[in-house]
């Protein structure tokens, strides 16, 4: 277990994670159970419920329960509460985060290194089990939808956008909302029952973002919020998160361009008879029209 000196950067979690580490040593076995899960797997807290933590921690609610209570909490929703206010007081801009990394003076590695070392620890950070088990979620919500609705606003607009030109080569069910966002609800207005929202709100977070989601929940439609915090708004309306790390030392969306990687890959997966064969008569068609050229992987070079 970690010491209190060396505890990661938490992302506004560390006053909470900081009482855990007070009472732990005096707690009984099961208590003291949920409270390593809880330090160990903070950064997933935010979206589990309380039979969910219960679950994953191996325990009954009643022990999660009493944990909260010697925490000093009356309930688990003010323990949600506490990391969501710390987050919203902690959360940085994108844009302060790349002035940060302009201003580094004092890098004893190669940029490329230094950025390589820094893109590798977050995205450890990123793969949780958290991930993994609302990854499985969000794509079986993908699959079985009727369309999907793609929004990115601001800096968030070239990773929807990008998701978007990846997804619909196999993939038909497919709306791009980032391009005219001031027709978000005139569009948003028009879905079917069986549509979902999938929406790209990494840090700062767009109010247009956060209300499409709101409007979304209310009117029946998942929601699956791709963020690098969890203390974005967007969270409260969401069927499912899937949450990304978000480095402290520099601006990065590697993490959000991996979990976009990894969805297109998996529905690819799922789909891919019929994907296989649409992407064969893509290709095809863009060669025989002069828009690409032929090219294959185990094709050798000439010597």
């Amino acid at each position: 277990m970690k010491n209190k000196e060396s505890l990661p950067h938490m992302d506004g979690h560390g006053t909470f994670i900081q009482k855990l580490l007070d009472v732990r040593s005096d707690l009984p076995k099961k208590q003291k159970q949920v409270c390593d899960y809880m330090i160990e797997h903070h950064q997933s807290i935010g979206v589990l419920t309380l039979s969910e933590l219960a679950d994953q921690a191996n325990v009954g609610t009643t022990t999660v329960m009493r944990l909260i209570n010697n925490l000093g909490y009356e309930s688990y929703l003010d323990v949600k509460k506490d990391i969501f206010d710390a987050s919203m007081q902690t959360t940085s801009s994108a844009w302060w985060h790349l002035q940060k990394s302009f201003t580094t003076t004092n890098q004893q590695d190669h940029t490329i290194l230094e950025v390589l070392s820094e893109v590798k620890s977050i995205l450890d950070q990123t793969v949780t089990p958290s991930l993994i088990s609302n990854f499985d979620t969000a794509i079986q919500l993908l699959l079985n939808s009727k369309r999907v609705n793609i929004l990115g606003v601001r800096t968030n607009k070239a990773l929807a956008t990008y998701f978007g030109y990846l997804l619909q080569e196999f993939f038909h069910k497919v709306t791009q909302l980032s391009d005219e966002t001031e027709f978000i609800f005139d569009r948003l207005l028009r879905m079917e029952k069986g549509e979902l929202l999938i929406l790209f709100d990494n840090s700062p977070f767009t109010t247009v973002g956060i209300e499409a989601a709101k409007y979304c929940h209310e009117n029946g439609h998942s929601v699956i919020l791709i963020t690098d915090h969890l203390s974005s708004p967007a969270t409260d309306y969401s069927t499912v998160v899937l949450n990304t790390a978000a480095s402290s030392k520099q601006y990065s969306v590697v993490p959000t361009l991996f979990t976009i990687e990894s969805l297109i890959i998996e529905i690819g997966r799922k789909t891919s008879r019929q994907s296989i064969a649409d992407l064969e008569k893509l290709s095809s068609l863009l060669e025989r029209k002069n828009i690409t050229q032929p090219f294959s992987f185990d094709q050798k070079e000439e010597s």
